[in-house]
C-alpha cells in the first residue's frame, strides 16, 4: 500500500464525524433531487401517455342549450380538428348501506360506443348497451370507495325523478384523473361520483333532445388557441356560453399541472441549498486539514512527491466523502419515491404509473454533486500543492485584524478607557459622580 493511501485512510478515520455530517448533507440534497425528478418523470409520463391514448380534449365549452345543427358551423372554423357534443347534468345518488347523500355528475356517451374525445378506460364491465336507459358507467374512485362492482344498483334522482341505475362498468377518464367536486379542493370519493350514460336516454331525461350543453374539441397542428376561443365564444354567445377554456383551466388537469410545478421547484431549490451548504462545509474542512498538515506537505514535497500526487490525495479524500453521500442519497431517494408513489396513486387515478429512477437522473445528480465538491475543494487543494516546501515549513503568519466600521462609529465603553467622566461626553446623559470603582462599565443609567 502506498504512503499516501495509508494517509488517506487515517485521515478519513480521524475525520469520520465531520465526514459523516458532510455526507448526510450531500445525501439530503441528492435524495431531494432524485425524489423530485423521479416523481416528475412518473407523473408527467403517465399523464401524457393517458392523454394521448384516450384523446383528451384541448378546449372545453359550456352552454345553456345549443342545437346540434350548430356543430357544422363550428367544424368549419379554421384550426378545429374533432368536436364532441354531449349532455352534462348534476345528479343525486343513494348508495345501499351508506346514509350520507352523494353528489354526482352525469355525462353522455354516444349510444353503445366510445366517444371521439375523452374516451373511457374500462377497468371492468362494459359500456351501457345501446337503447338501455337504466345503465351507467361509474368512476373507479367512487366504486372503490363503496365496493361497487358491475351489476350493482344505485338510486338516482335524475331531473327530479327517481331512477334505479345498474352499473354496467367501472372506468377511468382523462378528464377526471383528479376527481374532486367543482366546489371542493380535495377529493371525497365516498360523496362525489362521475357517471356516464347513453346520450339518448340522458337527453330525454333532461329535455335536451337534439341539443347539447357541453362541447369539447381538439385542434389541428399549428392552430391558434386564442383565435379559436374567440370564434367559439362569438358563435355560441346566443346559446348562453360561459366562455371557452383551454385544457390549462380544466380542473383535473390544473391540479396535476400544479403538482408538477411543485416538483420542478423542489428539484431545483432544495438540492441547490443542500449542495451549496455541503460545498461550504467541504471547503472549511479541507482548508483546516491542509492548514494543520503544512509540515507534512512540506516533508512530502521534499521527499519528491509531485504536486499532481498530492492533489490526487486530497481530491480522493473529498471524493470519498462525496461519493458516500451521493450513494446514500440515491438509495434514500429511490426508497422515498416508491413510498410517494402510493400516495399519488390514491389521488391521481392513472391506469398505470411507472416509478423508477431514470438513468439520466442518476447522471444529473452525480454531475451536480461533483460540481459542488469541486467548488468546495479546488481552492484549498490548489493552495496546498502550490506552496513551496520552504514556505510550508514556516508556521503560518498571524492574521491581521482591524476594527470594523461599526466599532469605529460607536464610542468605546467607560471600562475600556478607565474613565467614568466619559459619560459627560455622551449627549443626553447627565454626568455620573466620580467613583473609584472605574472597572464597572459606564451604563446609560449614569
Amino acid at each position: 500500500m502506498q504512503t499516501l493511501d495509508r494517509k488517506l485512510y487515517r485521515d478519513l478515520w480521524r475525520l469520520k464525524g465531520q465526514a459523516l455530517a458532510i455526507a448526510l448533507v450531500i445525501a439530503s440534497g441528492v435524495m431531494t433531487l432524485i425524489l423530485a425528478v423521479t416523481t416528475l418523470e412518473a407523473l408527467s409520463g403517465a399523464r401524457d401517455r393517458f392523454y394521448a391514448s384516450h384523446h383528451f380534449a384541448k378546449i372545453f365549452v359550456e352552454v345553456k342549450r345549443a342545437p346540434l345543427g350548430v356543430l357544422e358551423q363550428l367544424q368549419r372554423l379554421d384550426g378545429v380538428n374533432l368536436i364532441e357534443p354531449r349532455v352534462r347534468a348534476a345528479v343525486r345518488l343513494a348508495v345501499p348501506g351508506f346514509g350520507d347523500p352523494v353528489r354526482g355528475q352525469l355525462l353522455s356517451l354516444p349510444d353503445g360506443r366510445q366517444p371521439l374525445l375523452n374516451r373511457l378506460h374500462l377497468l371492468s364491465g362494459s359500456l351501457p348497451e345501446a337503447g338501455r336507459d337504466d345503465q351507467a358507467v361509474v368512476s373507479d374512485a367512487f366504486a372503490e370507495a363503496h365496493g361497487l362492482r358491475p351489476g350493482d344498483t344505485l338510486e338516482a334522482i335524475v331531473n327530479g325523478r327517481h331512477t334505479r341505475l345498474t352499473i354496467s362498468g367501472i372506468a377511468l377518464s382523462p378528464e377526471f384523473l383528479y376527481q374532486a367536486a367543482p366546489t371542493d379542493l380535495m377529493p371525497d370519493y365516498r360523496r362525489y361520483a362521475v357517471l356516464w350514460m347513453n346520450q339518448r336516454s340522458l337527453s330525454r331525461a333532461y329535455g335536451m333532445e337534439g341539443a347539447f350543453n357541453s362541447l369539447s374539441l381538439t385542434l389541428q397542428a399549428g392552430a391558434s388557441q386564442d383565435d379559436i376561443i374567440d370564434a367559439l365564444d362569438l358563435a355560441l354567445a346566443r346559446y348562453g356560453a360561459t366562455g371557452a377554456q383551454t385544457r390549462h383551466d380544466q380542473q383535473s388537469h390544473r391540479f396535476i399541472e400544479e403538482e408538477l410545478n411543485q416538483q420542478r421547484i423542489m428539484a431545483t431549490v432544495l438540492p441547490t441549498i443542500f449542495l451549496t451548504v455541503s460545498a461550504f462545509l467541504l471547503n472549511v474542512v479541507m482548508g483546516r486539514i491542509i492548514q494543520t498538515q503544512r509540515e507534512q506537505l512540506a516533508i512530502l514535497k521534499a521527499f519528491g512527491y509531485r504536486d499532481t500526487e498530492l492533489a490526487r490525495h486530497y481530491g480522493l479524500l473529498a471524493a470519498s466523502i462525496v461519493m458516500f453521500g451521493w450513494a446514500m442519497g440515491v438509495a434514500l431517494g429511490g426508497w422515498a419515491a416508491s413510498g410517494l408513489a402510493e400516495v399519488y396513486r390514491a389521488y391521481f387515478r392513472f391506469p398505470e404509473m411507472r416509478f423508477g429512477v431514470p438513468a439520466w437522473a442518476l447522471a444529473l445528480s452525480f454531475a451536480v454533486t461533483l460540481c459542488a465538491a469541486l467548488a468546495g475543494t479546488w481552492h484549498a487543494v490548489w493552495r496546498a500543492v502550490s506552496r513551496p516546501p520552504a514556505e510550508a515549513m514556516r508556521p503560518p503568519a498571524p492574521h491581521r485584524f482591524r476594527r470594523s466600521w461599526l466599532e469605529r462609529c460607536v464610542p468605546p465603553p467607560c471600562s475600556a478607557t478607565k474613565d467614568v467622566s466619559c459619560c459627560a461626553t455622551w449627549p443626553g446623559i447627565p454626568p455620573r459622580p466620580a467613583s473609584p470603582s472605574w472597572v464597572l462599565p459606564c451604563l446609560p443609567a449614569c
